[in-house]
This record gives structure tokens, sequence and C-alpha cells, in this order.
């Protein structure tokens, strides 16, 4: 006869009552007694607490599999690595910081021969808390790595009106944190596929460089150059099937925009890192020592079966350190949200490398000793380790990625997020014409604003890569986008009681503010009407009574003009549709000089005449 049990019943008391049906049902005549201090009440309650027991634990782990009910780290981690997301650990503030130099005049103009490098992983603090530059500060060089200008000079002069120096600012990015190196001997044990290494610190923020040296027994720690320069790197990749890694050419000398070109290259010597629930972060190395193609028969034994030991054992996922060696991991550790300051506070130079080659020593010792530094934007986005809820909403709103550019966003983001090293254009546009994906992009000049003139070193670093990115049926045409110069004539009626001079004074900031370059993107039209409500709301101005706009074309301004008519050639005023100027796609306007190109006229109200 079979037994008929229920397997919905999951709880306590439902798996007892359960069990009692049983025995009345099929052991009539063995058991009579079920009061509740009989024995078989007990193994009743023992059997019925097991089952209570194991199906608890049998829904805990089916709810650790699951994204929206999983409670445990450990868990929300294994499940972001299926969705090839990697969940980020402590994180640093960054902030925009003026680093300023006294260098000697030579003639009218400042000293060049003193104009020095400041090394990359320089310290500064402020607030408890320490920050390093990312990159080598050149004050000899207008721009940033990104080809951004980012140099303001000051003049200085003595009692007498002479001019004696010059204030050389250049304003670059810190980050909170500090550099540590990390040094593992490589023995027999570690000869093996895929090792793993942790690093000492739970608060690591990311791997800078990783070297190998021959050897086991090193005084000293390699120096930054060596970490820059080394042929035994080793190179950070997504994935250990990824064998190429985009990186400087060292043979080609840096444009003079400081864009450094760069290309793939293949590589071996490559690991990957990932941050374990714990906090701690583990590095891991490749699996093989011998190139595949080199040990074909080793792969297929004689049945024609794969021998998967012999398989992995290959370059194409990574090579695995040798023994007898020594692996240095330059590393980061900070962050944290106390890292978060306000303006003003990174003030001391802690310790710095300064490179400068003028000819006289002493002046060189002065002109570092006149380095100082100001935060001029607050140190914000520093955080603590994500919580349960916000890996959760990693997962939940992130897809992994497909390591390809299938539509124009697709592109456009790539261009983004390429690596600063390499360029990055003020302004893109990607779009499809004559079956082409067509970029657009523009640069910045040395006074910050937008120029068509762009890096050819930029726009062959983008095609280089995009390269490994596209369709194969994609054909990539760079080119230069187009800057629409523009001059203002405004008319005012202002309070009789208000100051002109103050209200120009904001008319014109406004304005500027309106036109600023990170507000606006290729394409974009001019609403007229708002920026019209824009001076309106000035404090002081009781009308616009009228706002033109002028096409500026030549010479020191772009050749480009827009695609709508002029009201009066000669004057080069653009003619308005419906309080709109268009821009084409390729387009973007700007004031490029506001102090000479923004004119306003004022009138007080009762009055007749501007």
């Amino acid at each position: 006869m079979s037994k008929q049990i229920s397997y919905a019943t999951r709880d306590f008391q439902g798996l007892r009552n359960e069990l009692v049906t049983l025995t009345k049902n099929y052991y009539p005549d063995l058991v009579k007694n079920f009061n509740d201090a009989s024995i078989y009440s007990v193994l009743l309650d023992i059997n019925a607490a097991v089952a209570d027991n194991l199906h608890f634990h049998i829904d805990r782990v089916w709810q650790e599999t699951m994204l929206d009910f999983a409670q445990q780290r450990q868990s929300l981690f294994h499940i972001a690595k299926t969705y090839g997301i990697r969940i980020p650990g402590v994180r640093p503030s960054v902030a925009l910081c003026d680093f300023s130099v006294n260098v000697p005049v030579r003639g009218d103009k400042e000293d060049e021969r003193y104009l020095g490098i400041l090394k990359g992983g320089a310290q500064v603090s402020g607030g408890g808390q320490i920050f390093e530059t990312i990159e080598d500060i050149d004050f000899s060089n207008p721009f940033n790595s990104k080809g951004e200008p980012n140099r303001l000079k000051i003049p200085n002069f003595d009692s007498n009106n002479s001019l004696i120096s010059y204030t050389i600012t250049k304003r670059e990015a810190v980050v909170n944190g500090v550099t540590r190196i990390y040094r593992r001997v490589i023995n027999q044990v570690d000869q093996k596929p895929f090792l793993k290494l942790f690093l000492p610190e739970q608060n690591v923020l990311g791997v800078v460089s990783i070297i190998h040296k021959d050897g086991t027994t090193f005084g000293a720690n390699p120096t930054s150059t060596e970490f820059t320069t080394s042929t035994n790197k080793w190179y950070e990749v997504k994935s250990l099937m990824q064998d190429k890694v985009f990186i400087p050419n060292t043979t080609s000398v840096s444009d003079k925009n400081n864009f450094k070109a760069g290309d793939y290259m293949s590589v071996s010597n490559k690991f990957l890192t990932e941050y374990t629930p714990e906090g701690y972060f583990s590095l891991t190395f490749g699996s093989g020592t011998v190139n595949p193609l080199d040990n074909l028969d080793n792969y297929i034994t004689s049945n024609m079966k794969v021998n998967i030991a012999s398989f992995l054992n290959n370059m194409s996922l990574g090579t695995v350190p040798k023994v007898n060696s020594t692996i240095f991991v330059k590393y980061r550790i900070g962050g944290g949200k106390d890292s978060n300051l306000g303006v003003n506070v990174i003030t001391s130079v802690d310790s710095v490398e300064f490179n400068i080659q003028g000819p006289n020593s002493t002046i060189n010792t002065q002109v570092e000793d006149s380095l100082s530094v100001t935060n001029i934007t607050p140190a914000i986005g520093g955080a603590d380790q994500p919580t349960i809820e916000e890996i959760r909403n990693m997962v939940a709103y992130n897809f992994a990625a497909q390591n390809r550019a299938v539509t124009l966003n697709d592109y456009k983001s790539l261009i983004e997020t390429m690596p600063s090293t390499f360029g990055a254009p003020a302004k893109v546009n990607v779009m499809e014409e004559d079956n082409k994906v067509r970029i657009k992009l523009l640069s910045y000049d040395e006074n910050g604003s937008l120029t068509d003139t762009v890096s050819n070193t930029l726009k062959n670093n983008i095609l280089n890569y995009l390269s490994e990115f596209r369709m194969i049926n994609d054909y990539l045409d760079i080119v230069s986008g187009e800057v629409i110069d523009m001059g203002l004539e405004v008319d005012l009626v202002i309070d009789k009681n208000t100051s002109q001079t103050d209200v120009i004074k904001t008319a014109i900031e406004n304005i500027v503010d309106f036109f600023a370059i990170e507000k606006r993107k290729m394409g974009d039209p001019l609403f007229v009407g708002d920026l019209s409500k824009s001076i309106g709301n000035v404090s002081g101005v009781v009308n616009v009574v009228d706002l033109r706009v002028f096409g500026k074309i030549g010479g020191e301004y772009s050749s480009s003009e827009v695609s709508q008519s002029y009201k009066d050639n000669a004057t080069k005023e653009i003619q308005q549709s419906d309080n709109t100027i268009f821009m084409k796609s390729n387009q973007i306007f700007q004031v490029r000089f506001p102090q000479k190109d923004i004119k306003i006229r004022v009138k007080t109200l009762g009055t007749t005449t501007f």
C-alpha cells in the first residue's frame, strides 16, 4: 500500500500533524497513545523539529540565490559575478586643486627654464586626510592630460612697480589615499594556475602598477620610474580571456596638448582584481606557462577527447608568475565618507618630487619652496563599502558589459570612458551619415574656449581604441565639429535707484553662465527667450527691450557660420526664428571673448534714450 503525505506542509505544527495522521492511518495497532507525555509524542516533536529546520535552511539557500531576497553580502557578490558586475570597495573623494609656484622673470615673461614637473603621487593634505596627485603636473604646459587648458599666469610687482616674478598656477585633480607597495616572493607552492594573492589591508582603492623582478632578495622597493617603464609589467584586465590592453606608445612623443599616443598591445602578463565580501582585495593571475600553439598535440588525446588540464595550461589565459621571482604591487589605500572635505581645506604640501632643471640651483630651490596648494572645489565622492541594499541596486540596474559598440550611444560612451592619458574631446557627437559612423569632435584652446582644431593624436587614439569594440561592418570616420562664435547686444531698462554698473556686471555674469560650455552639447539650439529671461531676473532690471545676436566670423574667431540667414550681412546679425537660433548636429555656440563680445546698454525707467 502506497503511503501518502502532504508535501505542502512546511511548518513545525503542520509537519507534526502530518506525522500523527500518517501513524494513525498506516500503523493503527502500533501506536495508540498520542498524549504529550508519551514517548511517541517526543519522537513526533523531534522529527517535526528536524524537518522544520531542514525546510528553513532550504528556503534560506533558495532565498540567497535570488537577487530580491538575498541578505548575505557573500550571496550578493556571487550574484553580481554571475551578471558580470564588479562590486566596488571603499571609494575615495576627489577634489580640484590649484598648485602654484613663483617663477622669476626673463625679460617681460616668466623664465620657462624654471617651470618644472611635479611628479605624480605628490602628497598634499588637509582635514586629517592625505591626497595624491594622479598624474605629473607640468608647469610649462598650458594643458592637462585631457587637453583642457588649466594654467593661469599672474604677474607680481615690487614697490617700485617693477615686474619681479610670475605666479604660475596649474589646476589639477587630487585623489584621497596613500600609495603603498606590497611584495611577494613566488615559491614552488605559488606555481599554480590562477594564483590568488590578497593585499594585507581592507581599505584598498585599487592597483596602480604591478611588476616582477627575478630574484628573491631586494633591499629597496622599485622606483616610480621602474613601475612605469619596466618590461616585466603586469596589466589589469576585465577578463583573463582579454589578450589586448590599450596603453601609451612609448616610441611616440606627446603632442602639444599633452596627449600620449595609444595603441593596443597583446599581453600575457595579466591579472584580475576583485573585492571580497569581507572587504579585502584580491589579485588573480593567469593559468599557463606555454603557448597553446606550441604544444597542440597535448590538447587532444588519442581518442580525440579534450584534455582540459592541458588546455588551461596556456598563455591565452595569462601566465603564472615565475618561481624565485618577486612580485611588487603598487596600490593605494584610503577613501571612505570621512575623506569628503570642504573648499580650501587641502592646504598643506607634504611629500613631493619636483623636477626643476633651471641653470641656477638656488633659484630651483626657491621655486620648489614656493609651491602651494588649495582645493578650489570640495573633496567629494568618498564612500564606504556599499551596503547590501546598494549592492542589490547595482546588480538590478546594471547589466554585464557586452564589450562591443552596437548603438551610436555605445560609441559615445566608449569615447567618454577612454583612459584620460590618451586625451579626451571637449565635445563629442556620434551619428550615422553616408553609411558611416561619423564621430564629430571639438577641443579646448589654451584660453578654455572651444575650437575645431582637434589633435591628430587624439583622433588616432580614438580610432585605435574603438577598433576592439566596433562591429565588423561599421566604418568609422572622425572629423571636427563646428564652433559658432557669437556676440550679443542687449538693451535694458533699469530701476532709477539701481546702480548701472552693478546691473551691467551681474547681467554679463548671467550671460556668461548661460553660455557655459559644460552646459551645452553639439546640436543644442540657442533659445533667445530663455537667455532674455535670465537677464530679466537680474535685480534692478525692469525690462529687456531688445537682444540681438551676431555671428563672429574669421580672424581670431571660428570660420563656421549658422545655417540661418542674417538680418544684416554687414553686421552679421542673425535672423531669429521664433526666438530661436538653430544649430546643426555638428555645431555648438559660444561667446569666445565675453569682455568685448557682450555689450549692454541701459536706460533708467522714464528716460527716452540709451
